[in-house]
């Protein structure tokens, strides 16, 4: 029997995207679902539109925007299965899509699965290999060998079982850096993350976040890969990483100088928010703690010590540097072991 799925589809602004978002998920293959629409306090009639053109999904209004953090929260907490299935609203899914995300789950000691997304405007060759993270929160991309090795479930499309990871965001999250959150809790509670490579998504990319003001966009970016960091690594490792984060504040800021890179006064709000919030980090880390059965070191394992995904020659000596960083501090990510993954 098919176990069935609850389908969180988040929306703010996006009703340009819900007719072929939401008539590609109603001709699934795979027929035990319900979707449920989540609509951020948009001013564009996108709650109005899916009422008149979809009647068989479930509305909530909110009467604010909670960001994708709040917003997928609300969701699950109203979603009647076990199986929740976090779809962007910006994306067309192919007829075998939810199919195959469940097949994926079916394993016990699978707890979450990522889509194949193909999001516009990235190159064919990054989908030749998978990538990880770093400790600064950066997709690296092409690091793990294998097609079916992938560190997190990207929040474009994504399953997991809430009877393991519960609701799954903290809410402070608001936007960026949930998906790495997400998987973060199931690696430390000892659970595969998988990447299902027949369950094939086309992400349009930022469909809702290009209207975003730049220093509000790079302040969420920053603080939240940084946050993932803090919440989940122990005190020795954080301090080991200190000189990165530094080193990481000083880039980012002559980055900033320059257009379309990052906003200084995000950055700057990002640290400030960390360095003033150190009580509620200390409190988020002991409630997580819940979920750790795994030591660090084989998260950090599945990880990357690059830095930069550039293959300019400046990119390639801050790697070379990180690597040879990571090595005198006895951080061993992924570089320093067999890629003997799964």
């Amino acid at each position: 029997m098919d176990s069935p799925v609850s389908i969180i589809i988040l929306n703010f602004n996006g009703k340009h995207f819900l007719q072929p978002c939401l008539t590609s998920v109603l001709q699934q293959e795979y027929k035990n679902y319900e979707i449920l629409f989540v609509d951020n306090a948009s001013d564009d009639g996108s709650a109005a539109f899916v009422q008149e053109k979809f009647p068989s999904v479930k509305i909530f209004s909110l009467e604010k925007n909670t960001g994708f953090a709040g917003g997928s929260n609300f969701g699950v907490q109203h979603a009647q299965y076990n199986l929740i299935v976090l779809l962007n609203n910006d994306t067309t899914v192919e007829k075998n899509w939810l199919e195959n995300l469940v097949n994926a789950v079916r394993p016990s000691d699978v707890a979450a699965a990522s889509s194949l997304i193909l999001t516009e405007g990235v190159p064919n060759k990054y989908y030749e290999m998978n990538g990880s993270v770093n400790f600064l929160g950066h997709n690296i991309m092409r690091i793990y060998q294998k097609k079916e090795d992938i560190f997190f479930a990207g929040g474009a499309s994504l399953i997991y079982k809430r009877e393991i990871l519960g609701i799954p965001f903290d809410d402070d999250y608001f936007a960026y850096g949930e998906d790495v959150y997400l998987s973060l809790k199931a690696r430390f509670a000892g659970y595969r993350v998988v990447h299902v490579n027949g369950s094939v998504v086309h992400h349009y990319g930022s469909g809702t976040s290009k209207n975003q003001k730049s220093s509000v966009k790079t302040f969420y970016q920053e603080r939240n890969r940084l946050l993932n960091t803090m919440l989940f690594f122990s005190p020795k490792t954080l301090v080991k990483l200190f000189p990165l984060f530094f080193l990481n504040v000083l880039a980012k800021k002559a980055a900033g100088l320059l257009p379309t890179k990052y906003s200084i006064t995000g950055i700057v709000q990002a640290y400030w928010w960390l360095l003033s919030h150190i009580g509620s980090i200390r409190k988020k880390r002991r409630e997580l703690a819940e979920f750790k059965k795994v030591p660090e070191e084989e998260i950090i394992s599945r990880m990357t010590c690059k830095v930069t995904n550039g293959e300019s020659m400046q990119g390639k000596i801050a790697n070379k540097f990180a690597f040879w960083y990571f090595r005198i501090v006895n951080i061993r990510t992924i570089e320093f072991g067999n890629q003997k993954l799964s």
